[in-house]
């Protein structure tokens, strides 16, 4: 096996492993804290770290791939078809779910234009948001890196412009919004700025592969594995890997409350110093613990559809009828069954957004981009 091989299994890992705390992290409210209270400090530190942590794996696999080399134009074509069409096909299976609402009448009919305005805006329903932020972050990396050669003139714009846009978030996080113009021009400002402070993280991930490239002193010291008799990745460098990721979960742990809570979806980071911190120190923490596992099949799957899994994770009747099915048991156990309900959800959750991935990959990759290809005829 490669090296880029066994680099793509861990950063699936983490991406998988990062999507079972993207799926923890949004179980929250009053029928989720019922069963569990003590689940909500849990949640806060997932969403310290858990947002960075993809845009910094992004950064690094393009890094590996050299996209910063290829002409703009390409990577934009190649990227609008990996992100930017799978985020018009599950915005339009949103907006389905959104107009039965309205049929039903559970809904108004502003919230159905609402949610129109987030799609063609790209701010994005729901946890859709990521993906415009993720394309267009990404190709104002690519942008950057064509234009500035030099590393430390590129590094002093990116830093430059993230600070500014920290400033800016700040006082449009307090500012008042008192017409649904003045809504929607937040809303636009919030689609501006947020790609900017991906390409920040991108940039940290991209940088972070070039400093441990084999080849160099510090690189070879991090990506040279010891090997045992039988010619496998020894224990010793596994469990030194394993001690990193937690003792860097440690900082993360030991710091996410100061900030109490941070959503980049609305650009909300209370302390921007330690939400970096955090940021820099859980998502470090989870591709260091990912580096040191051996490879495990399903957390690489959840990560190679982590686009589906992030798009299908938040059905609210899927939801439901996991918190139905927790309360069914809940009769039935009475001793720690808060952990036991909880994990029922996300059981469930896990197992459905799993097949969604199974199913789209193999029935309809066009949602997903890729050319439709009878199923029989794959091999």
């Amino acid at each position: 096996m490669s090296d880029t091989k066994k680099r793509l299994d861990y950063l699936d890992m983490t991406k998988g492993l990062g999507m079972i705390l993207v799926l923890i992290g949004h179980l929250q409210g009053d029928s989720i804290f019922t069963f569990s209270p003590y689940i909500q400090p849990l949640c806060v530190f997932i969403f310290s770290f858990h947002m960075p942590m993809f845009f910094i794996v992004s950064g690094i696999l393009l890094a590996i791939k050299n996209d910063e080399v290829k002409p703009l134009k390409e990577v934009a074509k190649s990227r609008f078809r990996g992100i930017m069409i799978p985020y018009l096909w599950f915005s339009l299976f949103y907006l389905i779910v959104v107009v039965v609402a309205l049929i039903k009448g559970e809904i108004a009919v502003q919230t159905l234009y609402l949610n129109i305005w987030y799609v063609i805006s790209g701010y994005g329903m729901n946890v859709l948001w990521f993906l415009p932020a993720l394309y267009l972050g990404e190709l104002l990396f690519i942008f950057l890196r064509r234009r500035i050669r030099d590393h430390i003139p590129f590094t002093t714009v990116v830093v430059l412009s993230n600070a500014i846009v920290y400033f800016l978030s700040y006082f449009v996080g307090i500012a008042k919004y008192p017409t649904p113009f003045a809504e929607r021009m937040h809303d636009l400002i919030t689609v501006i700025l947020r790609p900017i402070l991906v390409c920040g993280f991108i940039s940290i991930g991209y940088y972070t592969h070039k400093l441990l490239r084999k080849g160099s002193q510090i690189g070879d010291f991090f990506n040279k594995p010891e090997l045992n008799e039988k010619g496998k990745v020894s224990f010793k460098y596994r469990a030194a890997y394993i001690v990193l990721g937690l003792m860097l979960f440690g900082v993360c742990f030991g710091l996410f409350r100061v900030n109490n809570g941070i959503d980049f979806r609305s650009l909300a980071f209370r302390n921007v110093f330690f939400f970096f911190v955090c940021a820099l120190s859980g998502s470090f923490g989870m591709i260091s613990l990912c580096k040191g596992l051996p490879r495990i099949p399903l957390f690489c799957y959840w990560g190679i559809g982590s686009l589906i899994f992030m798009a299908t994770h938040n059905s609210q009747t899927v939801l439901t009828f996991s918190l139905k099915t927790a309360m069914y048991v809940n009769q039935y156990l009475t001793r720690a069954r808060g952990y036991i309900c909880y994990a029922i959800v996300i059981v469930i959750i896990t197992a459905y957004s799993t097949f969604m991935i199974w199913l789209i990959r193999r029935f309809f990759p066009f949602i997903i981009g890729k050319p439709f290809k009878l199923p029989w005829k794959n091999n």
